[in-house]
């Protein structure tokens, strides 16, 4: 397969392609004989883009152990899911319809997941790479292919309707959160990237996801815990771990971000380069079919989120960090949902900026309004002091 390292990728698409924006609701369902956690998801409207910043704002703030902030999100932003065995592309079909139910869910929706896995080339090479073993999270039943099951279950959905799995969307989610903190961490602070990540796991909400996702993570942090325990609470520059403690770190995220820049470039690229044999150009135009059109390529959340963080990672502009949560970042996300309108998405994503520097220090409009509201309510508590102070002083 080509090699899965991302510094600069060869061509950025020049269009981000729409997909849809459910409304969800909860429900418990009984897959593979275990109930689990499942979003019901019924198509409301169509999104074109997410806006600037999102990737290093919004999403890294999702709390993946809280249902309601998930469907909060997933209602803005969209559902986001996995390329891997091109799930992506079912999801959006399901959108369209989802009319079909089977009689034996079980062996049916696993025949999909595998017919998907072993149709897309892409999808079978990372299979069989060991570089890539991360992607087996999604095999779990009770993630991408415990949704396929969900949907040909009758009595779970209604007919224009589909399911995925909780544990799938965290999986996906996870994957995303972490790719962004390792490739923004290395762009940001170089060699201090690994100190910076493993500091944003320790104090991150998701912590107990994280180690649950990435096996090489969760035993770097036991190494961590066990022989240098202040890093929890040490900000990325102020800490250095011991040589020996660092190359065996190091190693483990290199194995990581193999898998994570692999998952980059299959949401963006799902079908190996095309090759044409036809390359004059009046030639091709006497062949009955457009070469360039032989594989479509269907609009995700994944997909919008992977390219604009290569775009972020590619950029001139320089990095900032936030106040809040001390997180580099180079545009500060303004609008807090995607855009449903096309002429929307296109001013935000090309837009004219400047390399100046953020002046606020916040990736997000969402992190500042968090910080005035404590302000407020910080001179709201003095100002009843102070009133306090003076029904006493009168009282005497």
């Amino acid at each position: 397969m080509n090699c899965p390292a991302i510094k600069v990728p060869a061509s950025m698409p020049a269009e981000i392609m729409p997909w849809t924006l459910p409304s969800c609701r909860e429900k418990n369902a009984e897959i593979f004989g275990i109930e689990r956690i499942a979003l019901i998801c019924k198509p409301h409207s169509i999104a074109y883009g997410i806006p600037s910043g999102f990737s290093t704002g919004t999403l890294l703030d999702v709390d993946l152990n809280d249902p309601k902030k998930i469907i909060q999100f997933v209602e803005r932003y969209g559902l986001p899911t996995t390329p891997y065995a091109n799930q992506s592309e079912r999801v959006e079909k399901r959108f369209i319809s989802n009319d079909v139910f089977s009689d034996k869910p079980e062996q049916d929706g696993l025949d999909i997941w595998y017919d998907a896995l072993n149709a897309s080339e892409r999808s079978a090479e990372i299979s069989s790479n060991r570089d890539c073993a991360l992607f087996n999270s999604f095999k779990d039943k009770g993630r991408s292919q415990g949704t396929e099951v969900a949907n040909l279950t009758e009595g779970i959905r209604y007919k224009k309707e589909q399911v995925i799995l909780l544990d799938d969307l965290v999986t996906t989610m996870a994957f995303m959160q972490l790719a962004t903190l390792l490739f923004t961490g290395k762009a940001a602070y170089g060699d201090r990237a690994y100190d910076y990540v493993l500091h944003q796991v320790c104090i991150s909400q998701n912590k107990d996801i994280f180690e649950n996702r990435f096996s090489q993570l969760r035993w770097a942090l036991q190494m961590i815990d066990a022989s240098e325990p202040q890093l929890a609470v040490a900000k990325p520059g102020t800490f250095e771990m011991e040589e020996g403690t660092k190359i065996w770190v190091s190693d483990q995220f290199e194995s990581i971000e193999i898998a994570l820049a692999t998952f980059i470039d299959l949401a963006i690229n799902p079908y190996p380069e095309r090759h044409a044999f036809i390359q004059e150009q009046t030639l091709r135009r006497m062949v009955n079919r457009n070469l360039n059109d032989q594989n479509l390529i269907y609009g995700s959340l994944t997909r919008a989120w992977a390219i604009q963080l290569l775009e972020t990672l590619e950029s001139h502009f320089s990095w900032n960090t936030c106040r809040v949560c001390g997180r580099p970042y180079k545009i500060r996300q303004q609008t807090m949902k995607a855009y449903v309108k096309q002429e929307d998405a296109n001013e935000d994503r090309f837009k004219d900026r400047n390399n100046a520097r953020d002046k606020n220090g916040y990736c997000c409009k969402a992190h500042e309004q968090r910080v005035r509201r404590k302000k407020d309510k910080r001179i709201s508590n003095d100002q009843l002091d102070k009133a306090a102070r003076k029904m006493d002083e009168h009282g005497r």
